[in-house]
């Protein structure tokens, strides 16, 4: 093997400066992951090291969404100036790792690098969205919520050590996606076939993705059950460079707890391996989401007692859980998703609580697209401990509102029937309440809720509160 030297390690700090500079000039993308994918077989040591050195010296910057840019100092050294200041840099960063000078018969002892403190990989916190009154924000796409990327720790690797082998193919047909996001067969080839995973499921076709997984069709091979399997790999981007062990402690309370909600309004989860390169979870298969619903309505709001069925559905779901212990707290129609007979399920419980910040534990302070802003709650942006059930029951007000008028209530916004006259007026004050900026004017919990909605509908046009409305034909 040949000697990791100065002036190697120098080359391989010069060619990322250099990379990412020509990166800007054609225009391709500078997000550390990325970067770190076409450039980590092209360098001596481990990317992550020459990250860290480049990151420290200020050589290079980063902004929140991950995009990497070369500082005054690091466009300087591109330049051919300040050469003999970044060679004494790199000989004092990587000291216990190039072979400079050391007898022939003598091997470098183990680089252990001291621990970074968090300032070095915490993104600057964004700015909170000031609340507006009533309990009410204004409208905000999820697209303009900044999502933190950063690359997989590689299992086994170490600072200086030679790269570890690709993992082998995981044999689960529902959770391993090839680069294009398509499944390929386990023989070779690709087409979107099925592609054991442990052999007890296969994964097929991508039905869905979001910024912390993709989601596939698969089977249970034993039953020949169709199923749904979420692919966790992008989560890891995250924390790359801190403990991928509490994560996964995380993933594995949050997804424990909702297998343990057994409701018609809940997407079941039926099994999960979080002990793989690629963690997923198998959940029943659903088809479509209320995000494609909307999209497909428009700015009009889907069909009024369609959206009050969804609504009920949803709430009783909530209550289901709550009564468990279990909160939600990431409500929006991309995690609203319907069975096979139409029936709205509520699903990703606590995935925002896996990511959240907690620097006892080395986690550091991101912000990632996984709430919808729109959606939060007053304390859930202030990041308060203490949010509980009454976050959950704002979340699902907003989300009514958007179901029968289309859009999301801003400052000022019209109650739901004065944009939309198909709406009961009795609607109007059951939404406010529900979204209400102070926790204490708020319903507490979906029984509050429950009271006043049969209270407006004596008629039991949506019968009384305990009866859940579900359709049993086969939605076409």
């Amino acid at each position: 093997m040949s000697e990791t030297t100065r002036d190697k390690v120098s080359g391989d700090a010069l060619f990322i400066l250099k990379s990412l500079k020509e990166n800007v000039r054609q225009g391709r993308s500078n997000k550390l992951a990325d970067v770190k994918v076409s450039l980590e077989n092209s360098v001596s040591l481990e990317f992550d090291s020459y990250f860290f050195f480049l990151r420290k010296f200020h050589y290079i910057a980063m902004d929140r969404e991950a995009q990497l840019k070369l500082t005054e100092q690091g466009e300087r050294v591109v330049g051919g100036d300040d050469g003999d200041r970044f060679g004494g840099e790199i000989s004092d960063f990587f000291a216990d790792q190039i072979s400079e000078g050391l007898p022939s018969n003598e091997q470098p002892p183990p680089f252990n690098p001291p621990p970074l403190p968090a300032t070095d990989i915490i993104l600057e916190p964004q700015t909170v969205m000031p609340q507006p009154p009533r309990g009410r924000k204004p409208s905000q796409d999820d697209s303009n919520f900044p999502q933190v990327t950063a690359p997989e720790v590689r299992p086994g690797g170490g600072y200086g050590s030679p790269p570890p082998p690709p993992p082998a193919p995981l044999p689960l047909t529902a959770a391993v996606s090839s680069p294009s996001g398509m499944m390929g067969n386990p023989g070779g080839g690709g087409g979107g076939k099925g592609q054991d995973l442990d052999l007890r499921y296969q994964k097929a076709d991508q039905i869905g993705a979001g910024p912390l997984g993709t989601v596939f069709k698969g089977k249970h091979n034993a039953l020949g059950l169709d199923v749904c399997v979420k692919e966790l790999k992008d989560i890891f981007g995250y924390f790359s460079f801190l403990q991928r062990g509490e994560v996964i402690k995380r993933l594995k309370k949050e997804l424990c707890a909702q297998a343990q909600v057994r409701h018609p309004g809940i997407i079941q989860v039926l099994d999960q391996n979080t002990d793989v390169a690629r963690p997923y979870y198998v959940m029943e298969l659903c088809k479509g989401s209320l995000r494609e619903k909307l999209d497909a309505a428009g700015t009009k709001g889907i069909n009024v007692p369609l959206a009050i069925r969804y609504f009920l559905q949803l709430a009783y779901g909530l209550r289901a859980a709550h009564q468990q212990g279990l909160t939600h707290h990431n409500i929006k129609p991309e995690n609203v998703l319907f069975d096979m007979y139409g029936n709205a399920k509520l699903g990703d419980f606590g995935l925002s609580r896996v990511i959240e910040v907690d620097q006892s534990k080395g986690m550091p302070q991101v912000f990632v697209g996984t709430g919808g802003m729109g959606y939060m709650s007053p304390e859930l942006i202030a990041r308060n401990k203490d949010a509980g059930t009454p976050s959950d029951v704002y979340g699902l007000g907003i989300l009514l509102y958007e179901m029968l008028t289309g859009q999301l209530p801003g400052r000022r916004s019209p109650l739901p029937s004065e944009l939309n006259s198909d709406v009961p007026a009795k609607l109007d004050p059951i939404f406010d309440k529900m979204t209400q900026d102070r926790k204490d004017s708020r319903y507490p919990d979906f029984d509050s809720v429950f009271d006043d909605f049969y209270a407006a509908f004596p008629d039991r046009t949506y019968l009384t509160k305990g009866d859940l409305l579900l359709w049993s034909e086969v939605a076409g």
